[in-house]
């Protein structure tokens, strides 16, 4: 989804030009404080009001939430309110983002709609936001202007709204939810830049009736939004070589650095150790990959006794892809796919492309399981870009910093053991939808 520069230029004047202060206005439903403001942008009010200011680090990293689909009547009655709260909560549910809180700036955005609830059709809605399809969990809406009602909320400042996460909550129960990331090429020791938007609807709900808008907004805020992670779910179908492209050129800018791409050649510097680690009582296995013993993100971790219960291993699957590239690929070994099918390969002769670092994570299928964490790589992956954004670029990455902040605990080496994972099977009663990828965006 990327633009072209006439497009952008536009975008750009129009956030410039487009909103108007309304210092003067307050509304009563939302507690009284003296740092809330309005402004008027593309003939819609905005009314500002600030959640929390950092209380660590020179900048503070900016949330700006608002939401869609709600009626005067909807703000008056409080369940604008009621929704914004349950994602200011969820936003810092889990580590590592309880212990990064005092770092963020969070502001609430109230817009008020003609059109009460949010569908698979556009209404007459304040973002025109709807849902694409019933069989992917796409959103779509009006970009431009929740870009610019993203910068006005940040007083017009440039350097925030560069860096912001902006979460558009739906007035919706609908299973559904997608990113878009900015990507920005002026990175800093690949800790990655840009500008993100997270569509959530308010009151997520899949078909065993369990709602997963927490996991939601910790999968696609935190885990898109603010660690530009990619995903660890997977189906059975092999990556173009487009995808392939798409995913060097986007990791090289710090994006999906839980995600590892091995290609032919890497095979071949390095004789690949497989084990077989069986999941559950239902004799169903997973496969394994020891880490590259050449540099490598997972090293450093793998050498850890801090790390040594969580499995420091390239686990086959990842980035939506898990299809076993090799011609030579036996039939000795099961292993159940995120979706619950039992693939068969021999784990001494099969590769993949995409591999993640741990058997479940926030990052990976929310709907299929519960008590999901962030894994190592995305637990630093959101330390990083917290810092950078709100200690400015003078900030560094110092691995033991990380290690004590993380577990807070002394370094020794690490035997090479693993935990089997405490993540549940959660039973749906239907095929949910297939999830959507975060979509790439120009700065």
């Amino acid at each position: 989804m990327h633009g072209v520069l006439p497009i952008l230029m536009l975008m750009l004047i129009v956030m410039l030009t487009g909103c108007s202060n309304d210092d003067d206005y307050r509304a009563p439903y939302i507690p009284d404080t003296s740092s809330d403001f309005s402004f008027t942008y593309d003939g819609t009010r905005g009314d500002v009001y600030v959640i929390q200011e950092h209380t660590k680090g020179t900048n503070g990293f900016p949330i700006v939430i608002m939401a869609d689909g709600y009626s005067q009547k909807d703000i008056d009655n409080g369940e604008y309110q009621k929704a914004v709260s349950n994602a200011v909560k969820a936003l810092t549910m889990q580590k590592p983002m309880k212990d990064l809180a005092e770092y963020l700036d969070i502001y609430s955005v109230v817009v008020v709609s003609e059109h009460s609830g949010i569908d698979y059709n556009e209404h007459n809605t304040a973002f025109k936001t709807y849902l694409e399809s019933r069989e992917n969990t796409n959103v779509a809406g009006d970009t431009t202007k929740i870009r610019g009602f993203t910068y006005c909320s940040l007083r017009k400042s440039n350097e925030r709204m560069h860096n912001a996460l902006t979460i558009m909550l739906l007035n919706s129960a609908d299973y559904a939810g997608v990113t878009l990331m900015a990507l920005d090429t002026t990175v800093v020791d690949s800790i990655p830049q840009g500008w993100s938007l997270s569509y959530i609807p308010a009151y997520a709900t899949i078909s065993n009736g369990d709602n997963v808008f927490n996991e939601l907004i910790m999968h696609e805020a935190v885990g898109h939004g603010i660690g530009k992670l990619g995903d660890e779910y997977w189906y059975d179908k092999k990556p173009t070589q487009q995808e392939i492209n798409s995913y060097k050129k986007d990791r090289k800018f710090g994006f999906s650095t839980n995600i590892k791409y091995f290609a032919e050649e890497d095979y071949k510097k390095f004789t690949p150790i497989y084990y077989i680690y069986k999941a559950d009582k239902e004799e169903k296995y997973y496969i394994h990959k020891t880490v590259d013993p050449e540099e490598d993100i997972l090293v450093p971790f793998a050498n850890d006794s801090r790390y040594a219960s969580e499995g420091c291993f390239w686990i086959q699957g990842g980035y939506t892809y898990i299809t076993l590239t090799s011609d030579q690929c036996g039939e000795e070994y099961e292993f159940i796919d995120e979706k619950g099918d039992i693939k068969k390969v021999d784990p001494y002769r099969c590769k993949a492309n995409f591999y993640r670092s741990s058997n479940h994570s926030l990052l990976g299928d929310v709907v299929h399981y519960v008590d999901l964490e962030y894994n190592i790589l995305s637990r630093l992956a959101i330390y990083k870009r917290i810092n950078r954004v709100a200690n400015g670029a003078g900030w560094k990455y110092d691995f033991e910093a990380f290690a004590k902040f993380d577990k807070g605990e002394s370094t020794t080496k690490a035997a090479n053991t693993f935990k089997k994972p405490s993540t549940r099977y959660r039973i749906t009663k239907g095929t949910e939808k297939q999830l959507t990828s975060p979509k790439i965006i120009l700065q």
